[in-house]
């Protein structure tokens, strides 16, 4: 028999018997983070100059005018800007306007990270997203990561995942890019996040997992009203196009794994509230076909996740954990409305009041993050945000304080402790 629970885990999860087989697992969306190098380099482009090119109208690198950070960003902003390899210069934000980072505050950052993560999440496995690759996990692990085997790539774009887990866990049996998942019959610069997975072997058992983060702006078919498809995974919303287009790699990787493995753990994060989906009374396919068997074009879907668990085959069927936030008794009602909202201003106002520095403290507090577990796996409880409270918030520097204060994330850590089968 083995045992890994947390101090974190019996706190708030609840004390489990000595001779338990479990794991505390974990995943944070860490917000575009990147190593302390790389963060170095990222500052020094978004403190240099840049100039308006008056034939392109784009804002360009010159040898003197406007900061990086004083520019107006966005999705469509006219920067001439490799976001592919490195964050826009609005990270961090306070009251909506920009906070030029230095290197002292996120490095700061990082120390206050790994604080969070040793002392509160304690997590034996961790699936991050957002981070640039390797040396970014390893700079906010716990004692530089000694006790830790890490997980990530290079390629593609610099939002990548990773995986973290204790080295008692063993060496990895499989680490693999999930391209299919990023959509590769797109252009390069419109594929999405591909996901990653990690084998390991417990209890001669294997364990598949998989690390998820899928497109965005399609979080809720609670936003959705007529004349505004926002929300609508079968609406004509594009981000909801991207999306739909990634169920089936989806569902064809948790099938295959399910045959291929004992245990199947899919985490991390969804950008969709699959909760919702859940608690909505609408057929899963639009043209009311079984969900079970391929999804032939052009029909589509409504719910992700009751798309993907079907049941069949039943190596594949999948337990989605509840998410609690057991900060206080308001925290957690707000939490179980924010699930299951009776329209989309209760859900919006749950979000807000989740999101307060009295409360959890990150921007995106429930709904997108998800633990899904596989056949013969289970949790004594739903798995838990970790607040962040101050820590979710970002201010400028000023007289007094000559660095800013950066968020953690816009993301809370989510953990469960997961039993395996004796």
């Amino acid at each position: 028999m083995f045992r890994w629970i947390t101090r974190f885990a019996l706190v708030l999860l609840g004390a489990a018997s000595a001779d338990a087989r479990e794991a505390t697992v974990a995943t944070w969306n860490l917000g575009w983070h990147l190593s302390q190098d790389q963060a170095a380099t990222w500052i020094a482009k978004c403190s240099a100059p840049f100039a308006k090119n008056a034939q392109t109208g784009l804002w360009e690198p010159a040898a003197a005018g406007t900061p990086g950070w004083e520019l107006k960003w966005g999705r469509d902003a006219p920067i001439l800007w490799d976001i592919g390899n490195w964050p826009p210069c609005d990270v961090f934000q306070s009251n909506f306007d920009v906070v030029p980072v230095t290197a002292a505050a996120y490095e700061k950052r990082a120390d206050q990270v790994r604080l969070l993560l040793a002392d509160k999440v304690k997590a034996d496995i961790i699936a991050f997203q957002e981070v640039s690759g390797e040396q970014a996990i390893r700079d906010v692990l716990p004692d530089g990561g000694k006790d830790y085997l890490v997980w990530s790539f290079d390629g593609f774009k610099i939002q990548r995942l990773g995986f973290a887990w204790r080295k008692e866990l063993g060496p990895a049996s499989l680490c693999a890019e999930e391209t299919t998942i990023s959509l590769p019959q797109f252009a390069p610069k419109d594929q999405v996040r591909p996901g990653l997975s990690l084998g390991l072997t417990i209890g001669g058992k294997k364990l598949r997992l998989l690390n998820v983060h899928l497109k965005s702006s399609c979080v809720t078919p609670v936003e959705a009203e007529p004349g505004n498809p926002r929300g609508a995974l079968a609406g004509d919303d594009p981000a909801c196009q991207v999306l739909q287009q990634q169920v089936s790699p989806l569902e064809a990787w948790i099938e295959t794994a399910g045959d291929e493995s004992d245990y199947l753990i899919i985490l991390g994060d969804f950008n969709r509230a699959i909760w919702h989906e859940l608690h909505r009374d609408e057929q899963v396919r639009t043209d009311g076909s079984d969900p079970v068997g391929p999804l032939a074009s052009p029909v589509s879907v409504n719910s992700l996740i009751e798309e993907i668990n079907d049941g069949k085959p039943v190596s594949s069927k999948l337990t989605v954990l509840e998410e609690h936030c057991p900060l206080d008794a308001s925290t957690q009602a707000a939490c179980v409305t924010a699930e299951n909202p009776e329209d989309k201003a209760a859900w919006r106002a749950s979000t807000k009041t989740l999101a307060g520095v009295n409360s959890l403290g990150c921007r995106n507090p429930v709904g997108l993050d998800h633990i899904v577990l596989g056949p013969g796996l289970t949790a004594g409880q739903a798995a838990v945000k970790v607040p962040l409270g101050r820590q979710g918030r970002t201010l400028p520097a000023n007289q007094t304080h000559p660095n800013p204060l950066l968020a953690l994330s816009d993301h809370c850590p989510l953990a469960a402790v997961v039993h395996f089968p004796d």
